[in-house]
């Protein structure tokens, strides 16, 4: 009974929190809300409860608490008009109740060929046109139940004859709520900070309070579902907060099948993909469709370091 109290609780205070958050006024650099990975894409961008891998970096970096072998990650991100981000990503663990996981990022948005016109209509030139992050993330387990996790950013941004740069961090908590099944909870609020201008205004960045809520179970002995919500909320801007919802059910430790629908403003988004587990090789593919933007797709390569070493070295000592 207290277990299933402290999951309402924690639900409702989850689900609801960013709700309540005030905003007004407008925002820039939302360079800074985009979400590279495939695997997280095709769950609708649903990972800040999950948070069980390297993708942890970009939605709750109290996640990689979770990571137990270094981690490497890549991503090519295809979107709308000839946009296209490239997205690399790594964390090494040490002992998570001592030293915690220490991880890195860096991702690129750029444009091919983006003309230039003069007043009369000719085009004259390309325009440079690119924004490019490095973050730098650092998680510690509090105890068995409580972790949290830190981003630090710096950002920079060319269009055409003008650039800008800023920093910004992001603050985040990860917390189990039960064990049977696997469910945990996390906040974080991200891209607190601030920037410098184009020209002569900067505008302030999209800090975001993002709430989520994971599970994990089995279905059968040869299938497991990972499910999870999402709710995010801009702190100050006039935009509506969005709830996501993802799934993933993984096949024999091998296939993995994932959809997601994001209620997003006055759109409604579907998400899908699809995985591919090989050793310590993991491949993703998402695929997202908009009614007037097109589509977007998206491919990722993770790598898991020393795991066929580490799980080796167990199994020798089981037998002894």
């Amino acid at each position: 009974m207290l277990k299933k109290f402290k999951f309402i609780v924690v639900f409702i205070f989850i689900v609801l929190s960013p709700l309540y958050v005030f905003a007004a006024g407008e925002t820039g650099a939302d360079f800074l809300r985009v979400e590279p990975p495939a695997e997280t894409a095709a769950m609708s961008n649903v990972f800040a409860g999950i948070a069980d891998n390297l993708n942890a970096i970009v939605f709750n970096p109290a996640g990689l608490i979770n990571i137990k072998y270094p981690q490497a990650s890549f991503t090519h991100f295809s979107s709308f008009g000839d946009t296209n981000c490239e997205y690399l990503a790594g964390a090494i663990p040490f002992d998570p109740k001592k030293y915690g996981v220490i991880g890195a990022a860096f991702y690129v948005d750029y444009t091919f060929d983006f003309p230039y016109y003069n007043d009369y209509g000719d085009q004259v030139g390309n325009v440079d046109n690119y924004d490019l992050v490095a973050i730098l993330s650092y998680a510690y387990q509090v105890n068995d139940w409580f972790s949290a996790g830190v981003n630090l950013k710096y950002f920079d941004s060319k269009l055409y004859l003008y650039s800008k740069n800023g920093v910004a961090g992001d603050l985040g908590v990860l917390i189990k709520i039960n064990s049977d099944p696997d469910t945990f909870a996390g906040i974080s609020l991200q891209n607190l900070g601030s920037q410098s201008a184009y020209i002569s205004v900067a505008d302030p960045l999209p800090a975001n309070i993002k709430a989520g809520l994971g599970i994990k179970f089995p279905m059968g002995d040869q299938a497991k579902v990972t499910a999870g919500l999402d709710v995010n909320r801009l702190l100050l801007d006039d935009e509506l907060p969005t709830l996501d919802i993802g799934t993933e059910v993984l096949l024999f430790n091998v296939l993995s099948l994932r959809a997601g629908y994001g209620f997003r403003y006055s759109e409604q988004s579907v998400s899908l993909g699809i995985g591919l587990k090989m050793d310590s090789v993991r491949f993703s593919y998402s695929y997202q469709p908009f009614d007037v933007l097109g589509q977007t797709n998206r491919i990722s390569v993770d790598v898991d370091f020393f795991n066929n070493v580490t799980t080796t070295a167990a199994a020798a000592d089981q037998n002894k």
